[in-house]
């Protein structure tokens, strides 16, 4: 089919056959036939057009970060109409299933790779297609015919000899370092088949050094033919702070905002976030990392320095420990109207060399607050060689509610990381104003990743700690969670 002096496509046949065997694997659509927006036809027409002699016209296809549509066409990859089988009567292009199609799909981890394998079961097992495939925790096979659809992590050394029909690559912008050579050769290994193709989606990046921006360059010249880039992005000349613009900006990023994706969601976000992160999820702008956390003037804000935290007052307590080298923390908040404040920082002093933190006054510190607060939960850092383990074992057997609470994961540190800052940006948040847990606050850098930002040192070796920081970290996450517990009485 040729439209307004495009290519003919075997985008109908595609779209049509999506239509009546798959289903949505997610959200509120969750087991309904899969319906593809306007936005979404338009792009799958794109990527099926042929040329006169019936061959793919793009190899190499570039989407926006909907994993959805991602899994969708893998399934059709498998089972659909998706090769070019002659031009019928009105010299309108045919579509018939690929012999042996062979489909990973990959990302930078195997847990992200299951996010879209996860999808393409569900629209299968939930759908029409249920009896005609086999599916497993890592593979889906159609049971009469050859072909497979698998996911696979982008691990150097696991993906060699393979000849990919089609294969998705999803978060691109996680493809760092060695994974780009994955990609690489899962690229060389599709050349071996014919009318093989690639699709990548991913939000912006950060890093331009990285595979996704070497592609997003690529695009934006639009010098390659064979790779079909649709990108969509906000103006970077907006005015993010006017609230029509940033509507605007929102609208322009988002072809799905106002159907199945919440503007007004997204539009809450950039209050509780970080602007740069904001702009590169939301808008899917490249940003670079500010290095520091929080700015000095923003922390200075939230101070309340005349706020006294009663006796019998409702807290959490956060604990960051070390031995020697770092610091070691009692950071509390308050359950109600949260409240961060210094209960104890134990560091070096200058110019000693020879020093471990005293174990039994952080101990006492502990008991101390345990006496004169009502500690709901004592969240605990004690990851790195269990150093802490007999005190926090004594402490839990005393009646400490002691939560063990992992802070070098970055699947849980992110998240409360984001969570404090969004608070004392809303003013949802206050602290002390102590000099010394201040210090540790404005030491903090951020590292991003796929995980989202997070606070690490300026370096490994640094002697500027962040130990009170983390702790303040963990004991508002806990308080949060506790204010929750108390208000609905349905969490554990």
């Amino acid at each position: 089919m040729k439209r307004n002096g495009q290519r003919p496509t075997l985008g109908p046949w595609v779209c049509a056959w999506i239509g009546k065997h798959l289903v949505h694997s997610e959200g509120d659509y969750l087991g309904q036939p899969f319906r593809l927006r306007k936005f979404q036809k338009s792009f799958v027409y794109r990527a099926y057009e042929v040329d006169s002699d019936g061959n793919r016209c793009f190899d190499r296809a570039k989407g926006g970060g909907k994993t959805e549509l991602a899994a969708a066409l893998s399934v059709a990859e498998l089972a659909g109409p998706v090769v070019f089988a002659g031009w019928d009567d009105s010299g309108r292009p045919m579509g018939r299933s690929r012999t042996a199609p062979d489909i990973p799909i990959a990302a930078a981890s195997y847990e992200q790779a299951d996010t879209l394998f996860g999808a393409a079961k569900t629209m299968i097992n939930e759908g029409p297609l249920a009896d005609l495939f086999e599916t497993f925790d890592t593979e889906i096979m159609p049971k009469d015919a050859a072909g497979r659809l698998y996911r696979v992590a982008a691990a150097a050394g696991t993906n060699d000899g393979r000849r990919p029909t089609f294969f998705v690559a999803d978060e691109l912008h996680e493809w760092e370092g060695r994974k780009e050579r994955v990609h690489l050769v899962l690229s060389n290994g599709r050349a071996k088949r014919a009318n093989a193709w690639e699709l990548s989606i991913s939000t912006a990046g950060w890093d331009p050094s990285t595979l996704l921006h070497r592609l997003y360059q690529t695009g934006m010249e639009g010098k390659d033919e064979r790779f079909l880039f649709e990108w969509y992005e906000a103006d970077g000349d907006l005015d993010l702070d006017d609230p029509e613009q940033r509507h605007k900006a929102i609208m322009q990023a988002n072809p799905a905002a106002g159907d199945f994706l919440s503007a007004a969601n997204i539009e809450a976000r950039f209050h509780e976030i970080s602007e740069h992160e904001w702009r590169r999820y939301y808008l899917n702008q490249w940003t670079s990392v500010p290095e520091q956390w929080i700015e000095p003037e923003v922390w200075e804000a939230a101070a309340d320095r005349d706020r006294t935290v009663l006796p019998g007052d409702r807290i959490a307590l956060g604990f960051d420990g070390s031995y020697s080298g770092d610091a070691t923390a009692l950071i509390g908040c308050t359950i109600d109207d949260p409240h961060l404040f210094v209960v104890g920082i134990w560091e070096r002093p200058e110019g000693i060399k020879e020093w471990i933190v005293p174990e039994s006054e952080v101990e006492d510190a502990i008991l101390a607050a345990c006496t004169t607060y009502k500690v709901i939960s004592f969240p605990a850092d004690d990851t790195f060689g269990r150093i802490w383990q007999k005190v926090l074992q004594s402490l839990a057997a005393k009646g400490v509610p002691v939560v063990e609470w992992p802070t070098r994961s970055p699947s849980k540190m992110s998240p409360a990381c984001g969570q404090l800052w969004g608070a004392i940006r809303r003013d949802a948040l206050t602290h002390d104003g102590d000099p010394l847990f201040t210090t540790h606050v404005m030491n903090c850098r951020t590292k991003t990743d796929r995980y989202g930002p997070r606070i690490v040192k300026e370096h490994s070796t640094s002697e500027k700690r962040i130990d009170a920081a983390v702790a303040g970290v963990i004991s508002y996450d806990m308080a949060v969670r506790n204010a929750v517990t108390h208000a609905t009485g349905w969490l554990a």
